[in-house]
C-alpha cells in the first residue's frame, strides 16, 4: 500500500467517528454542546455531515485511482483545501480549543497530504 493510500484510509476511518458520525447522528443537544439550537442550525450541522461524507467518497475514489496505478492529484488538492481550510477556520474561531482531537486530526492529514505530494513530485511516492 502506498503512503498516500495509507493517508486516505487514515482520513476515511478517522473522519467517520470523529466528524461525519457525530454531525449526522448526535442529538441536537449534543450538537450544540448543551445549548438549544434552532432547527435551522441542526439542519446546517446535518448538511455539513453529508458534505463530509461526500469528501470521503472523493478519498475513496483516490484509493481506486491509486489501485489503477495513478496518483490522484485532484483528490490530494481536495484534501489540502478541506483539511487546511477546516483547520484554519477552527483556529480563527477558537474551535480548536473545544475539539483539539479533531483539529489535530485534520491538521495531521493535511500535512501528510503535503508530504505525499512532495514525495510524488520527487518520484519517491
Amino acid at each position: 500500500m502506498t503512503f498516500l493510500a495509507l493517508v486516505l484510509v487514515f482520513k476515511i476511518l478517522g473522519s467517520l467517528p470523529l466528524i461525519a458520525g457525530p454531525l449526522l447522528l448526535a442529538s441536537p443537544e449534543r450538537l450544540g454542546r448543551g445549548v438549544a439550537l434552532p432547527a435551522a442550525m441542526v439542519a446546517t450541522f446535518r448538511l455539513y455531515g453529508v458534505s463530509i461524507l461526500a469528501v470521503l467518497v472523493g478519498y475513496g475514489y483516490g484509493l481506486w485511482l491509486i489501485g489503477q496505478g495513478q496518483y490522484p492529484w485532484g483528490v490530494v488538492a481536495m484534501g489540502l483545501v478541506s483539511n487546511f481550510g477546516g483547520a484554519a477556520i477552527m483556529w480563527r474561531t477558537g474551535g480548536w480549543r473545544r475539539s483539539q482531537t479533531t483539529f489535530g486530526f485534520i491538521l495531521t492529514v493535511g500535512t501528510l497530504l503535503v508530504v505525499s505530494a512532495v514525495l510524488q513530485s520527487f518520484g519517491a511516492g
